[in-house]
Formats: C-alpha cells, structure tokens, sequence
C-alpha cells in the first residue's frame, strides 16, 4: 500500500483527479517555463475550462462544491508533482475561494446584506471561470502582523499606497487580495484588507520576477499609487503587529497547500532516481537502496503530517457539514493551538521535501546537475519552501515553541 494522499469526500475525489490529469498536462511544458522564465498563462486557462478553477465554489454559483481543506491539499499536491510554479499561483486563488465561500455563510447566518451581495458576486464570476484571485501581501521588512503598505482615509474609501513583493501568478489575477496598516476613528493602529481589482487606476505590476527557482511563477513586485478603495470594500483585520487568529486561520490554510506542492516536488524527483536507478541497472547497490529507502521513509511521514494538519483545520472549520465551512467561536489560544499545527507541518514538510531532492540527485547522479534536467529545476524550486509566509523556518519555530508552552505569541 502506498502513503500517497487521498481525498476523502466525494467533491475532493473528482478535484484531485482533474488534478492528476491537469498536472500531467502541465508537465509537459514545465521545462520550457522554467529555462524561458515565462508564466504558464495556458495552465490558467485550462483550469478556468476546465472548472477546476472553480473547484471551491458553491454548487449555487457554479463551483465543484469543494469545502474540505484537506482535499485541497490533496489536489495541490497532484499539481506539484507536474509543475510547481503554476500551483504556486494557484493555491492563493483557491484558499481564497474557499474562505470567500466561508465568509458568505457567515454574511448569510448574521445578516450582513452588503457583505453577502459582494461575496456572492465575486463567487459567481469565479464559477463561471471569469475570475483569478492573486496574494499581493507580502514586503519587503514587513511580515504577517505587519505592512508597509499604508491605506489613507479620504472621501468615501481609503487610498493604498506601498509596494508589494513576491505577487505570485499576479499577471493572471483580476483581483489581488491586499492588507495595509491604517488608523482606525479612535487612532489606533490597525490592519486592514481588499480585494483589489488590477484594472483601476493606481496599480502596477511590474513584471521583474528573477527568482533562483520557481522561475515560471511570476511572483513580481506590484505597486500601488493613491490606489482607491471604497469603504464597502475595505475590511479590518486586526490590531497592527500582532497575530490576528481569525486570519492566521485562512492563511495557515494556503500554507498547507503550499507545503503539500514542496511534497509533490520530492514525490517527483524520488521517481525520477527510483525510475533512472532501475533502467541503469544500479537497483543492487547497497547505497542507492538505503538513500531510496530514506526518501520512502520521509515522504510517508511528511504525507502522515501534512494530511492530520489538514484534517485538523476540516474538523475545526465542521467543513464536512456540508455547508461549506463555518467558523467557531473559540478562545484567541484556541485557535493559535489548531494554527500550531500548519506551522508545525509546514516547518517540517519544507525541510524534509529539500533534503528528499538533494538525496535524489545523489542517487540519480551528476546528470541532475545539468541545466535543462528537470532535476534541477525541482532542485532549485524546492529551495523556497523554506522561506514562505506563514510560516518561514524561523517564525514557525518561535510560534510552535511559545503557542505548546502556552505562552500567547502575541505578549
């Protein structure tokens, strides 16, 4: 029996096998992206026919219906093991989805008329694969509980000024979700959010991505300049410089999502040794079986962590409910205690799926080193797990060692 993950609910099944079919799809040009440094807009394209761009919209609107964290995971995973730069992209739009689609149940169950309208509109584009949601959050000396980005009250909305880095899939967004620091009535320092739509005036994408690895991600610095936002479209997210939960939850999510791609990276090149070893007939050399045997241990386990994390987030989100998702009440440490369990997948997964690609090209030998050897490109794409929000290496182990001490992250 393998350890392969596996989807567990009936939606799930069939977006993880338009997964395997995009993925192999995809990997048929993967090589050419990476060497060109071009973004796979015809990857983007096949989802939206394809529906599985709108795998985690309502049926009502459209969608697959898909609720649980967990499969989504699962399909993440699939992709990765084919390309990794465009689920890269991808996962920001589909975690997104699936916490617009929580938000509207919440809308619905508190009677939020003007939330539940924007939140169904914004569904029911995406369902008729007319809509691509990107991350523009991250920055330059700024990290989860904070941004450089600042938003400015004025008539009737908020002008957002600052520069975003690591905009992935950006090219192909028609709305990028962005936080900035503001300051609410009472002069507090606060975070806020939007979603903002890249045809207004006031944003630029600035096309200079020029990475080490996932050269076909397109993860370029987005600007904004006096960018308006209306007031209905602008959100509070929490106090500046501190863990936000309620946040933490949806982007602990994605995190998940990205760390199950870093896993389909490993998956693929320990096939690729495993397969190079057999047809050189090198399967009887005494190191190659224990190196193929370490990859085989570590992958079952990072399968192991990363499936009971995203387990934990369904049972906490009651996502098998049917109804898409709620979100409970519960104590701030609480939910840093269900959080702990992304950062603590993430961390491990990260640093495991590296050092599986450097025990691959081991086994497969210098051949993986060449450039154009698709070794090489998953060696270099896997260097960034690492250093992905939330949780980078360093910022996991800080939260995992307070949040188990019982210590609040945020005193």
């Amino acid at each position: 029996m393998e350890f392969d993950l596996q989807a567990v609910t009936e939606p799930g099944k069939k977006m993880v096998l338009m997964a395997e079919e995009h993925s192999a799809d995809f990997a048929t040009r993967a090589d050419e992206h990476d060497s060109q440094g071009t973004f796979a807009f015809e990857n983007v394209e096949a989802m939206k026919k394809s529906g599985f761009a709108a795998a985690a919209v309502p049926q009502e609107f459209g969608g697959m219906g898909v609720t649980s964290i967990h499969d989504c995971v699962v399909a993440m995973n699939r992709l990765g093991r084919g390309d990794a730069s465009t689920p890269l992209a991808f996962t920001m739009h589909l975690f997104r989805v699936l916490s617009t689609a929580r938000g509207l149940n919440n809308a619905r169950k508190t009677g939020n008329q003007a939330r539940q309208t924007r939140l169904e509109d914004m569904l029911r584009k995406i369902g008729a694969g007319d809509f691509i949601i990107s991350v523009a959050n991250s920055e330059r000396g700024a990290d989860i509980r904070t941004s450089r980005t600042t938003a400015t009250k004025t008539k009737g909305g908020w002008l957002f000024n600052g520069t975003k880095t690591f905009a992935t899939g950006s090219p192909a967004a028609n709305v990028l979700a962005v936080r900035a620091r503001y300051q609410n009535s009472a002069g507090e320092e606060r975070l806020g959010a939007t979603m903002a739509p890249v045809d207004r005036p006031g944003v630029e994408i600035m096309n200079d991505w020029q990475g080490m690895g996932m050269r076909a991600s397109a993860s370029h610095d987005v600007v904004f300049t006096d960018y308006f936002v209306p007031d209905e479209e602008f959100d509070d997210i929490g106090e500046f410089g501190k863990y936000n939960a309620a946040f933490l939850s949806v982007a602990s999510g994605a995190s998940m999502g990205l760390s199950s791609i870093f896993l389909g990276i490993a998956e693929a090149a320990q096939k690729i040794a495993v397969d190079a070893t057999k047809e050189r007939g090198r399967a009887d050399y005494p190191m190659n079986q224990v190196t193929v045997a370490e990859n085989e241990i570590e992958l079952a386990a990072c399968r192991g962590i990363l499936g009971r994390a995203a387990q934990s987030f369904d049972d906490f989100y009651q996502t098998g409910a049917g109804a898409g998702g709620v979100v409970p009440e519960v104590t701030e440490m609480e939910a840093f205690e269900i959080i702990k369990n992304a950062a603590t997948a993430k961390k491990y997964v990260m640093d495991k799926a590296g050092e599986i690609v450097n025990r691959a090209i081991t086994v497969y030998g210098g051949g993986g080193f060449v450039t154009g050897s698709t070794l090489a490109r998953l060696y270099r794409d896997v260097r960034a797990g690492p250093l992905m929000q939330p949780w980078a290496t360093n910022q996991a182990v800080e939260f995992i060692g307070k949040v188990s001490l019982g210590i609040n992250p945020n005193d």
